[in-house]
């Protein structure tokens, strides 16, 4: 249910990932002077917090309003306040040719805010982003109908389709904003604006988080060995090209199933993972982690630097550029030179069809909302989780700048161009390695990833073991 609030009794979440440039704020004034508040904002019941709609908001303020719309939700959960800002940004301002076409019948004359009933809702067509659905539904189901759709004079609906298609599928009634007749463009001018973007800078990233992202590789699902768990990297680039008398080294191995199994095939394989868990928790195993360490100044010490290093899943997974400067960095520097390098990742291009496909069976969300840098947050367990996807132009920029110009990219296993751009679910790469950068760069790298933050304040230790190792090579 929407209602006025007192403007001043409004406070802002400190988690809002949308920044806004002079310009947007400009453009902002303009649209709210020349159409009023045709959006409502989203605040928690508890606090008045601002779940979604802080730019609005903000401008308001500056044009002097003193009560705002408001749909007021209660019992909100941490996770799900930083989704409806997510949410909000794209039910409320994302237009596209692939939303769905809604009508709903309006009596004569009407203008402003009016609810429209189901019955009177009609789809014209489906349109895609069923993705974006199965996240409207889940949310509108657990805490009430949170946004409004736009229409013009004759019921056409202009903004917020997939929502007022959401609402229609739910079978409830949808609050709408009649535009006066002749406004359809001007709203749409300035709807179709991007008024901020997605920035994550700012969010605290707490680099163990990124542990959740470990996938689960070569295990069964009930009694069958699961195709979905095999890693494509090493099923078609580093089985194909290892030998047992190649001295190998998964950086970031995950919950290290191929080099348990490759080692018991008798290849030399070390494997680490930073945050690796105990099996059935979300506990770091720090004494099996300083283990592997171990092994790998073992094998540094005896043989030298390794002949093969593989680092699968782990490029999608960092939580800045920095990180991923010092992972590609840290693979170089273990690696001899003129050995293989091989390592993964997720195409851009997937992510961003993955967010608007047309067809889902998948409960789960499938919505991504990329900042500038191709970096999406997503808010679990009380913690920002970050991932980051790439492009084919992407991945020759770093392959070429961190480990060398000798390299191989694949679509989920073939072979592709350098012009081509990526279009299945994951990408390859199989490089030699070059290792060009200074042995001061690659001991700041290593530096960086062995003393990775853990819980509670506290920091790996491990550089003491492998730096002096590495400084002998």
């Amino acid at each position: 249910m929407m209602e006025y609030i007192d403007i001043s009794i409004l406070n802002p979440a400190e988690y809002n990932p949308r920044l806004l440039t002079n310009e947007a704020q400009e453009d902002l004034k303009k649209s709210i002077k020349e159409l009023g508040i045709i959006k409502p904002i989203i605040i928690r019941q508890s606090d008045k917090r601002i779940m979604a709609g802080h730019q609005r908001t903000k401008t308001m303020k500056l044009l002097g309003y003193t009560h705002v719309p408001a749909f007021i939700l209660d019992g909100v959960n941490s996770t799900d306040e930083v989704r409806f800002n997510q949410l909000h940004n794209y039910a409320e301002c994302e237009l596209s040719e692939i939303q769905p076409e809604i009508n709903v019948s309006l009596p004569k004359g009407t203008e402003g805010f009016y609810t429209v009933s189901n019955k009177d809702i009609s789809i014209l067509s489906k349109g895609g982003n069923n993705s974006r659905v199965v996240d409207l539904t889940k949310m509108i189901l657990r805490y009430g109908q949170f946004a409004n759709a736009v229409c013009d004079h004759t019921g056409k609906v202009i903004i917020s389709t997939v929502y007022a298609k959401t609402v229609k599928l739910l079978g409830m009634d949808l609050l709408v904003y009649v535009l006066p007749e002749g406004k359809e463009e001007i709203a749409l001018k300035y709807f179709s604006k991007e008024y901020g973007v997605f920035e994550y800078s700012h969010l605290e990233r707490k680099t163990y988080i990124q542990s959740f992202a470990q996938k689960a590789r070569l295990r069964q699902k009930n009694g069958v060995p699961s195709k979905r768990s095999h890693s494509t990297l090493y099923e078609t680039q580093v089985i194909p090209y290892i030998t047992k008398d190649m001295r190998i080294l998964d950086f970031g191995a995950g919950q290290k199933d191929y080099a348990t199994i490759l080692k018991k095939k008798g290849y030399l394989i070390d494997a680490i993972e930073f945050f690796h868990r105990k099996d059935g928790a979300d506990i770091i195993d720090e004494k099996e982690i300083r283990q592997d360490c171990a092994s790998i100044c073992k094998t540094l010490s005896d043989y030298g630097l390794y002949d093969v290093v593989v680092c699968d899943s782990v490029l999608n997974s960092v939580n800045s550029e920095e990180d991923e400067k010092n992972v590609l960095l840290s693979l170089s520097a273990l690696c001899k030179p003129g050995g293989m390098i091989f390592w993964s990742g997720i195409p851009l291009l997937f992510a961003q069809k993955s967010s608007e496909r047309k067809e889902t069976h998948d409960h789960r969300s499938k919505a991504v909302f990329l900042d500038a840098k191709n970096f999406t947050a997503n808010f679990r367990f009380g913690e920002w989780y970050f991932q980051h996807y790439h492009s084919t132009a992407d991945i020759i920029r770093l392959n070429t700048a961190y480990i060398g110009k000798d390299f191989n990219i694949f679509d989920k296993g073939m072979k592709i161009s350098p012009e081509k751009e990526l279009r299945g679910s994951s990408f390859q790469v199989a490089s030699t390695n070059g290792r060009s950068a200074s042995k001061n760069d690659y001991l700041k790298a290593l530096q960086y990833e062995f003393t990775l933050p853990l819980p509670n304040n506290r920091k790996w230790d491990l550089d003491k073991e492998i730096i002096p190792i590495f400084k002998t090579l």
